[in-house]
């Protein structure tokens, strides 16, 4: 089946699209997308790790399995700001 990919941000930019589509077995996973993402355009491959995926308007796992018809999401993580909470008294 085919299932559409979203990318954003680097992933764009690595790609030059901000849309493609691969081709998975039925019952595939978002993770098994990634890697066919990935296979066609391998400069992403790197960015496995750290990347966050979505189906829809929600956040996803990677073992989560897609469905003909989802439009898989591809993020970087959000960069900036400090893991600190500033102290207020």
């Amino acid at each position: 089946m085919k299932v559409a990919v979203c990318l954003f941000a680097r992933y764009r930019e690595a790609v030059g699209r901000d849309r493609v589509e691969v081709e998975v077995p039925e019952g595939a996973t978002v993770e098994e997308v990634w890697r066919a993402v990935s296979a066609a355009h391998p400069t992403l491959t790197r960015y496995r790790p750290h990347t966050l995926f979505a189906i829809g308007n929600e956040y996803v796992e990677a073992e989560r399995p897609v469905q003909a018809g989802d439009e898989v999401a591809c993020f970087p993580p959000v960069s900036g700001g400090s893991a600190r909470v500033p102290r207020h008294h």
